[in-house]
């Protein structure tokens, strides 16, 4: 009962794939299937009054004959155009659910919580998408274009032989069908679960190829290369031996339905030729009867094929529905309303001004300014709830303030500034522009941050199409060359053949470590962001080219009032700002200006001794 309420399920889902119009034409589908079975039977049926008309006429002309041959040749070719037509209708059906589907994923995936892409392989997410998607749209093509033709075909062909034959002799005819179906349960019951398994295992070694191609420059420098090359030839011989295991059994099953079909295809003609020559039947009919039961054969001998794809299919589809059902991530969830209650508590002008501007950026849930509020945030990864990575952190960032995170590696320093820019979930209070950051959207995030990260994001594109990354209007040419002379990048881009129409290989492969950053923050540099958040952004970077986009940086800094959080391993990075906050193990340890700092016994006055790194 599970299984069919499954099936409807799946079913279901993906009629909802399908626009309007694509779900009318199934009827139109149905109509043809019915009309193409249908003329199938006539050409048995005019072959059998053919021979029985030439057999009865002593001197018959040809001429006699050529109707009923234009007859049969007609029916054929019109039997073949509105096979055309269903085909052509189930692709254009298939496909559109194939767009739609993809879309779907593409929307669930892209909003799935980060747990998710930390619980799996790049690869293995890949792989499972392609092939759970291939299955979705491969059901809707075996219903319309194998399952459904081969059952209204055999039920037509059926009928016939019980309108052709006496009903006992029908009846042992179609006894191959129940004997050919028992072979092909069978068949499917003793394979149940081998196509799968081999399908999970194919996506396994997908997501260790990825893994490999993507550390191919360590594994090149370990010289590993061969110990990767035995392990997955290890690995492919495994798989190989269960594909060989079940295709000794497919073979052993489909050459018993050969035997079953042999056998009653004997007993079909030779029942029929007893009974002609008695008087019983014609010999037409006998031809009629016979064509009929290869009509009948031809689909059972697929039936194996059509049922195990299904089987396959169905439980491709499933993962496909479940990927469409990974739970959104809590950034895009609807946001709350603001809570006037919870504006900060400064000086009481501040607080009047605050809870008026909280109410009005609530309402636009946009914030109205881009002063930094933290009380005591907590963070732990949810796969590790009892590891915490942030304790009770406290910290207020004035707007337009430069402010510094230093620390030790593993200290929290990148957490804390994805829990700012709503990509990690923590326990405590956050506030930007005196508006809570879970009242903030997505979209409100993104035009009011940017984030910088140390490796940076480039797609397969132009030059000028990854500075635009990511801008919700028009950007012109020299808009572009602007943010790349601030990020002292156009002089290398002017070398590079096609200038900004250069294409960026994946992830920015055919650019240099620094070139990609310079890329990265060309883009600050065009978004003229109201709170600027730098994760080791200009780690890659030489000093005259870190100096100068520093420079760049204060300049946004004073022009648009940008408030700017920095995280530099290179402690120099940090000596113009307005404060540095300094963390250890998950907690605030220092705050201070530089100087004040390296003159402090600490962590900081360590870290620039290069005791802690």
């Amino acid at each position: 009962m599970d299984k069919k309420a499954s099936g409807k399920k799946i079913w279901r889902n993906i009629f909802d794939l399908l626009p309007a119009k694509q779900k009318l034409r199934f009827l139109l589908i149905l109509v043809i299937l019915v009309v193409s079975a249908v003329l199938s039977q006539l050409t048995p049926l005019a072959v059998g009054y053919l021979t029985d008309h030439v057999l009865d006429s002593q001197d018959i002309a040809f001429p006699s004959v050529l109707p009923v041959l234009l007859v049969i040749l007609l029916v054929n070719i019109v039997n073949e155009v509105i096979k055309v037509a269903r085909r052509l209708i189930v692709e254009d059906t298939a496909t559109q659910a194939e767009k739609t589907a993809r879309q779907k994923a593409a929307a669930s995936l892209l909003t799935a919580p980060l747990s998710y892409f930390r619980g799996n392989m790049t690869g293995n997410i890949h792989g499972r998408l392609n092939r759970s998607l291939e299955g979705t749209v491969k059901l809707v093509k075996l219903l319309f274009m194998d399952f459904a033709p081969a059952v209204t075909t055999g039920l037509a062909a059926v009928v016939t032989i019980f309108w052709r034959l006496p009903v006992p002799v029908a009846c042992l005819v179609i006894l191959v069908i129940p004997v050919g179906t028992f072979l092909v349960f069978r068949q499917i019951s003793t394979q149940k679960g081998i196509r799968v398994g081999l399908m999970e295992t194919r996506a396994d070694m997908d997501g260790t190829m990825v893994e490999l191609l993507g550390g191919i420059e360590t594994i090149r420098a370990l010289d590993s290369a061969q110990t990767e090359e035995d392990r997955i030839l290890d690995r492919s011989e495994q798989l190989r031996r269960k594909e060989m295991r079940h295709h000794n059994a497919m073979a052993f099953y489909d050459c018993l339905k050969f035997i079953n079909e042999a056998v009653f295809s004997v007993l079909v003609i030779g029942v029929s030729v007893l009974l002609a020559s008695r008087g019983i039947i014609s010999v037409g009919t006998v031809l009629t009867a016979y064509l009929c039961f290869t009509q009948l054969t031809g689909p059972l001998r697929e039936l194996h094929r059509i049922l195990d794809e299904f089987s396959e299919c169905i439980v491709l589809a499933n993962d496909y529905f479940r990927l469409l059902d990974l739970p959104t991530d809590f950034s895009y969830l609807p946001a709350p309303a603001a809570d006037s209650d919870q504006t900060t508590e400064r000086n009481a002008s501040e607080q009047s001004i605050r809870s008026s501007v909280s109410a009005t950026s609530a309402r636009k849930s946009v914030p109205a300014a881009n002063d930094i509020l933290i009380r005591g945030v907590s963070f732990a990864y949810p796969e590790k709830p009892d590891q915490s990575i942030l304790s009770n952190i406290d910290l207020e960032i004035p707007a337009g303030a430069f402010v510094g995170i230093a620390g030790p590696s593993g200290c929290g320093k990148s957490t804390l500034i994805k829990i700012l820019d709503k990509l990690e979930q923590a326990q405590g209070e956050i506030f930007l522009g005196g508006q809570p950051l879970s009242a903030l959207s997505r979209t409100a995030l993104a035009e009011h941050i940017a984030l910088v990260p140390q490796t940076p994001f480039l797609i397969a594109d132009t030059v000028y199409g990854n500075i635009c990354y990511g801008m919700k209007r028009e950007v012109s040419l020299a808009e572009v060359k602007e943010a790349a002379q601030k990020a002292n990048i156009a002089a290398d881009i002017e070398r590079f053949p096609g200038g900004y129409e250069f294409p960026v290989a994946e992830g920015g492969a055919n650019l240099s470590g620094g070139q990609r950053q310079r890329i990265a923050l060309a883009r600050i540099f065009l978004r003229r962001p109201r709170i600027l958040i730098l994760d080791e952004a200009t780690s890659a970077l030489d000093n005259t080219s870190e100096k100068l986009i520093q420079l760049e940086i204060e300049k946004l800094k004073e022009e648009c009032g940008t408030t700017v959080i920095s995280i530099a391993h290179r402690l120099t990075t940090l000596k113009n700002c307005d404060e540095i906050i300094v963390m250890e193990k998950g907690r605030i340890v220092q705050k201070g200006k530089f100087d004040e700092l390296e003159a402090t016994p600490g962590t900081f006055r360590d870290m620039a001794l290069g005791i802690l790194k």
